[in-house]
């Protein structure tokens, strides 16, 4: 039978979700770190013993000491309520010399520590050049502070297929800001081997205690000196300008553009004009990089400088950063008025391991090739930069931060197996929404909806933005390239009034008051005893899209497919199109659980077997209603696969769901009724089935696995991301297997 919600007491305020509530955080762009508002929270609550201990060991509601009819003054609500349950705050920024429109968004909670965090571990220290930070240490777990936007450190949830709160609502802000940059001013021509002389002096540094010198070198072999015969430019301040002058000039290569940025096709170009011009524009940026982490900046001007740095600038100095840290080169003698430079790669040894690492944690099928090539026991053989810029690039190390990791990381490991051939060859940033079979596994990349979704199968992982091994399929070759025909979801876009008020429409207690009535609270406790065991991956389906691209990267290029997951379940078959590049959000771990929940938090619970195949119009969906919010229908959907209509497993309050009067909203929040709270428990299926699902409606969701978050903090997680779905799963069962 179904399970009801008590009804709240009516005099208690609703939650605003249409507009600002709260003070939003103060912004980072001083350089300093953000201050997130405080609510009340008291310091020794984690540890009040008590109700609090009473309340999780017998898991009742309320708890020992009060009743139905209590109410709670401010601090035992926040010592019973409160106490370890996650709480969410949003911000945004401005887009430094972008337009006033341009914004960044960036979500946290409030106290998260290494126990206590959405990400994903990362499993190699190589792994985690995927992000930079631009100010601050370089260990600075602030997304805010990255280079690459949206901050790849929070690209990658707990579990394989997931992302991260912050990085969900970071893709709302603006991604490509146009920073007009330009300048008709041109450094002056250098000889390549004065280039190398040079950059082989700067890895000891500059010559800080020489300004003559540091000078004499900058404005007579590479740019000049506009004041020379008034005021020279000896201040680093004017030389940090002079440099950035030079380097705005639109005849050097912009490494913003995703598609310039595996730079091994550069420094490793066969063509000597490319890898000149490569090197120049990288001693530039090396110059300019030195000048502005010189000891004579203090940490408060490095920033102000960094930050205020055009986009382009920015990347530079990146690339310069990267080159510095990972390579060094050596001046040898070939005469006695000869000389030759050689390269030495100061961190291959850690990228072999790391790609060890990536190909053992993904199970890949012909490790014993992969672990004889790294070994390098055949000097005659190519050396492994030498397969391909993708090698080149991984084994140097000089790799810059964003998206293009994971591709170079992948090419690199297809590369050093003789066994893929040619086919595998395609595998490109540009077209994020692709995978490959190789050998009766499937791998995928994890902006494919295709690796998002079967991320939730037993025996998959997730490394450095990979997933798998995945489910085989008969549809497509034993070895072959795929792109994937996705299209973005029917949602609402999150607006900076959402963000402004992302704390105050998640609060666990609901808004401030004076008294917290015990009767606004239910406690949530998922029924892990009554959990399926009959759905099944049945297969994993491909089929050729009616349209292909025009330019196929060849003749052998990867085809455009439509995929499908087709699941069998008590004797019938449900296919489940994967149409929608749907974000699952792995959910914050909460403490001390579980916790209760908020009457006007409205949600509508529901078995993954129960029902769930029959919903079709949950969510809103601004294509079919642009300027309204979809109007609230709560009848129980019933389904033809349940047992009986009746034994449909759904909570709803009726107070909580009564429409609001007033205008349409255009926020997102706004048009986030009620949560759909699916009990994907048990076997692994479970939780593949209720991904595919959303991924064929359009509709993403919070994924909490129980044993870390409990249902009310997962729930309230859906509020604060804007989204109309939780997938409750505890991450399959023991005794499952392996693929």
């Amino acid at each position: 039978s179904s399970r009801s919600r008590t009804n709240p007491i009516t005099t208690r305020p609703r939650i605003e979700r249409s507009k600002s509530s709260y003070e939003r955080p103060a912004s980072s762009s001083s350089g300093q770190k953000a201050i997130l508002p405080y609510r009340h929270v008291r310091s020794s609550s984690y540890t009040q013993a008590t109700q609090l201990e009473e309340f999780r060991s017998t898991r009742r509601w309320p708890p020992a000491g009060f009743n139905a009819q209590s109410v709670l003054n401010t601090t035992e609500a926040q010592d019973v309520i409160g106490a370890g349950a996650s709480t969410f705050k949003g911000y945004w920024d401005q887009i430094p010399n972008a337009g006033p429109e341009d914004v960044r968004f960036f979500a946290v909670m409030d106290s998260e520590h290494n126990a206590r965090s959405d990400r994903a571990i990362c499993r190699h220290e190589a792994f985690a050049e995927i992000s930079l930070t631009v100010t601050g240490p370089a260990d600075n777990a602030f997304p805010w502070v990255s280079l690459e936007q949206p901050c790849m450190a929070y690209a990658f949830g707990r579990s394989p297929g997931t992302t991260t709160l912050n990085y969900r609502v970071s893709k709302f802000g603006t991604l490509k800001p146009l920073v007009q940059v330009g300048s008709k001013v041109k450094p002056r021509k250098i000889k390549l081997l004065l280039i190398m002389e040079r950059l082989s002096q700067l890895e000891q540094g500059l010559e800080e205690d020489d300004p003559d010198k540091l000078y004499e070198y900058l404005y007579t072999y590479l740019i000049s000196d506009p004041d020379e015969d008034t005021e020279p430019h000896y201040g680093m301040e004017l030389q940090i300008i002079d440099l950035i002058t030079v380097l705005s000039h639109s005849e050097w290569v912009d490494y913003s553009s995703r598609r310039n940025q595996v730079l091994a096709k550069f420094f490793n170009s066969p063509k000597s004009d490319v890898r000149h011009r490569f090197y120049h524009q990288l001693l530039l940026s090396c110059e300019l990089y030195l000048r502005i982490h010189c000891s004579e900046h203090e940490e408060k001007a490095k920033r102000q400088i960094l930050k205020s740095l055009p986009p382009k600038i920015a990347w530079d100095l990146a690339v310069a950063q990267r080159w510095l840290e990972n390579i060094s080169i050596s001046k040898r003698l070939t005469s006695s008025n000869e000389s030759e430079y050689s390269f030495n790669y100061v961190r291959k040894r850690v990228q072999k391991e790391a790609l060890a690492i990536f190909a053992e944690t993904l199970k890949w099928p012909n490790m014993a090739e992969i672990e004889d090539v790294l070994e390098e026991k055949d000097s005659k053989k190519k050396p492994l930069e030498g397969r391909s810029n993708d090698a080149m690039s991984w084994f140097t190390g000089v790799i810059l931060p964003g998206p293009t990791l994971p591709w170079v990381l992948m090419n690199t490991l297809i590369d050093c197996d003789k066994d893929t051939g040619p086919l595998l060859k395609y595998l490109t940033h540009i077209y994020p929404s692709s995978g490959f079979q190789y050998r009766a596994t499937t791998y995928w990349s994890y902006r494919c909806i295709v690796g998002k979704v079967l991320g939730a199968s037993r025996g998959v992982n997730q490394v450095a933005g990979w997933i798998g091994p995945c489910n085989y399929t008969p549809d497509l070759k034993r070895t072959e390239c795929v792109h994937i025909r996705q299209s973005s979801p029917p949602e609402y876009n999150i607006t900076t009034t959402d963000i402004d008020t992302m704390g105050s429409r998640s609060h666990p207690l609901g808004p401030d008051a004076l008294e917290y009535p015990a009767e606004d609270y239910e406690l949530l406790i998922p029924d892990t005893e009554d959990v399926t065991d009959v759905i099944r991956v049945e297969k994993l389906s491909f089929q050729p899209s009616r349209e292909q691209p025009e330019t196929r990267m060849g003749p052998d290029g990867p085809m455009t497919f439509d995929a499908a997951v087709i699941f069998a379940c008590g004797g019938e078959s449900w296919p489940m199109r994967l149409r929608y590049d749907v974000d699952f959000i792995a959910a914050y771990p909460c403490h001390q659980g579980p916790h209760v929940l908020f009457y006007d938090y409205a949600y509508k619970a529901i078995k993954v077997d129960e029902g769930l195949v029959d919903i079709h119009d949950w969510g809103p969906h601004p294509r079919s209603h642009p300027s309204t919010p979809r109007s609230r229908s709560y009848s129980h959907p019933t389904s033809r696969h349940s047992p009986a209509s009746s034994s449909l497993h759904s909570r709803s309050n009726s107070q909580a769901l009564t429409t609001q009067a007033g205008p349409p909203s255009s926020t997102a929040s706004s048009h986030i009724e009620r949560v759909l709270a699916i009990e994907a428990l048990g076997v692994s299926d479970n939780e593949v089935f209720a991904r595919a699902w959303c991924a064929h409606w359009g509709l993403s969701a919070v994924v909490a696995n129980i044993k870390d978050t409990c249902m009310a903090c997962a729930i309230r997680e859906a509020y604060a991301a804007c989204v109309s779905v939780v997938i409750l799963t505890e991450g399959g069962r023991k005794g499952e297997g392996d693929v």
